[in-house]
């Protein structure tokens, strides 16, 4: 395997795979030409969407600017559970301004286990394809891609979630000056933060606190928070509607670097609905590759064996299938997913097959990295046959799956592959 890497605007974004971060489907370089979906981002609510994995060298600071290390927070931020958020979706699940993300918690959920983790990082298009929108995207921090056993250009199932955090909104200090310029960023909020205001404590009056990419400053006040100034109070919305205000004023004591207990935060909440439970795509190809952009099944012919997709006389009429040309004896085929799934995933696996011309006995098994399951042997002429095969009975010495394997024990021959599924 090749391990490809590319830089984001805080890290190092690192795909392990043999297209990698920047290629298509057949592997020609892709640039920022991915079109963005007009679907809402998955996993709002309750519902549960897809995700695509990977994982970049993230830093205890990231685009969001706050500190996931800060005392404040969750016990799982500070064990760096955390993640930059591809750029077109950080404007968090309630579709706000971009920075809404920063600070907003999702439950990740992949073949190996279940976190919840904090956005606190962006992973920007520029340099980046895979996170120009072609699918929505996380690029994990170490930490958060060991626990979920994923980060390797793979797919999960996601939603968002409120985040479980103890305690008050703080503004992180970041850059303030004598004559009331302020910039900071908020933690520790349960939901996406929409606005921010302020209110001097000597004022009746409230003025917008303005958004600096994934943090927040004040501008345009030489009073309030000047040396010398009254201080102000803060209120929020969030990305849902609610209101918070804070009872703690921020004056000129408080230091660069410092966490300021805004004294609000919103309701506590649980999220609805059941935990997401990742499934693998068992449609390995029904009139097209199974699994989301640049996470699919595909096909790895050996031998002199190729590959190609084609119209032409496909099993039931239907658009497509997979024509495997020149298959030689002892030759053969995998068709494989990117992530190994248990083999207890699913209880069958069927597949129609055609030889086009030639014909002969084929050996069709499940398999991981090339560790076949028990084969089954079918003889293949020139009308379609299907092939069903019992998971459990083939596979009783394997724990794990990632691929059919085809091999040619007969002649050579041109092979159509359809309706193949792991049921």
């Amino acid at each position: 395997m090749t391990r490809i890497g590319q830089v984001a605007r805080l890290g190092l974004l690192v795909v392990t795979g043999a297209n990698g971060c920047g290629r298509d489907d057949e592997g020609n370089p892709s640039g920022n030409e991915i079109q963005i979906p007009d679907e809402p981002v998955p996993g709002v609510a309750s519902d549960c969407g897809s995700v695509r994995l990977t994982q970049y060298w993230s830093a205890d600071s990231g685009w969001c600017e706050f500190r996931r290390t800060s005392a404040v927070l969750p016990e799982f931020v500070r064990a760096g559970l955390t993640t930059a958020i591809a750029e077109p979706y950080d404007g968090s699940s309630y579709e706000g301004e971009p920075g809404e993300a920063c600070g907003e918690c999702w439950e990740v959920d992949t073949v190996s286990g279940t976190e919840i983790v904090m956005v606190y990082d962006l992973c920007p298009i520029e340099g980046n394809p895979l996170c120009a929108g072609g699918a929505f995207h996380f690029d994990l921090s170490p930490e958060a891609a060991e626990a979920l056993g994923g980060g390797g250009l793979d797919a999960a199932s996601v939603r968002r979630v409120p985040c479980p955090v103890t305690g008050n909104i703080h503004a992180e200090i970041l850059d303030r000056n004598e004559w009331g310029y302020l910039r900071f960023a908020f933690v520790n909020h349960r939901f996406p933060i929409r606005t921010a205001e302020y209110r001097a404590v000597d004022s009746e009056n409230w003025r917008s606190v303005q958004r600096s990419g994934g943090a927040w400053h004040v501008l345009d006040d030489n009073t309030t928070f000047a040396d010398g100034g009254p201080g102000g109070v803060f209120r929020f919305s969030s990305g849902a509607g609610e209101t918070a205000q804070g009872s703690e004023v921020l004056t000129q004591d408080t230091a660069i670097g410092s966490v300021f207990d805004t004294g609000a935060n919103f309701a506590e909440s649980i999220a609805d609905g059941d935990a997401c439970v990742f499934v693998p795509p068992g449609n390995v190809y029904d009139e097209g590759w199974g699994g989301i952009d640049q996470v699919r099944w595909a096909p790895n012919p050996w031998g002199g064996a190729t590959a190609s997709e084609t119209t032409d006389g496909c099993a039931n009429d239907s658009a497509s299938c997979v024509l495997i040309s020149d298959l030689a004896q002892w030759n053969g085929f995998h068709l494989y997913y990117r992530q190994a799934f248990p083999t207890t995933t699913f209880s069958r696996l069927s597949l129609s097959l055609r030889a086009r011309s030639g014909g002969g006995e084929l050996g069709v098994a499940p398999s991981n990295d090339g560790e076949e399951c028990e084969a089954t042997l079918v003889e293949v002429g020139n009308e379609w046959t299907t092939v069903v095969i019992d998971v459990a009975t083939s596979c009783p010495a394997l724990d794990a799956l990632n691929a059919v394997t085809v091999s040619n024990h007969g002649e050579t021959m041109d092979l159509l592959v359809d309706e193949v599924r792991y049921e």
